[in-house]
C-alpha cells in the first residue's frame, strides 16, 4: 500500500505498531491517517484516540478484516472518517487519500451520518 501510494507523489510513513505510529505522527503531523484496526501492542482504536488527541485535524481511515465489537459509533466518536474492509481495493484507496488530502473539511467533519464514505458501495465506504 506504501508504494502504491507513492506513486501519487504523496510522502508515506510507515509504522508497524502504535507506540511508532504516535512517535511518527508526532514529528510528521500527517494530514491523512491510514490505520489497521488490529495491531501488535494496542488496537487501532486505542491508537486512533491517541492520534486524535495530537493531530485534531487529521484525516483518519480505518481498515480490518476482523472488526469483532466495533461499531459505528465509536468511529464517529473518534472522528475516523473512512472504514474500509480488508483486502483494500488499492486504486480506490489512493482516489480516497487524495480526495482527503485535498479536501478542507479533514479531520472530525468528514462524511456526515447517512453520507456514503470515499469509498463506493461494495469496495469499502462507512461500515454499516
Amino acid at each position: 500500500m506504501a508504494g502504491y501510494l507513492s506513486l501519487s507523489k504523496l510522502e508515506v510513513r510507515m509504522a508497524y505498531d502504535g507506540t511508532s505510529a504516535l512517535r511518527q505522527a508526532a514529528e510528521h503531523l500527517p494530514r491523512v491517517i491510514l490505520l489497521d484496526f488490529n495491531l501488535p501492542d494496542m488496537s487501532g482504536i486505542q491508537l486512533a484516540k491517541q492520534l486524535r488527541a495530537i493531530l485534531p485535524n487529521a484525516a483518519f481511515i480505518m481498515m480490518s478484516a476482523h472488526i469483532d465489537g466495533l461499531s459505528e459509533r465509536t468511529l464517529q466518536e473518534i472522528g475516523i472518517a473512512v472504514f474500509v474492509n480488508k483486502p483494500v481495493p488499492l486504486g480506490p484507496l489512493r482516489q480516497a487519500v487524495l480526495k482527503l488530502v485535498a479536501s478542507p473539511r479533514l479531520g472530525r467533519d468528514g462524511p456526515k451520518h447517512g453520507e456514503k464514505g470515499w469509498f463506493s458501495t461494495g469496495l469499502g465506504g462507512r461500515r454499516r
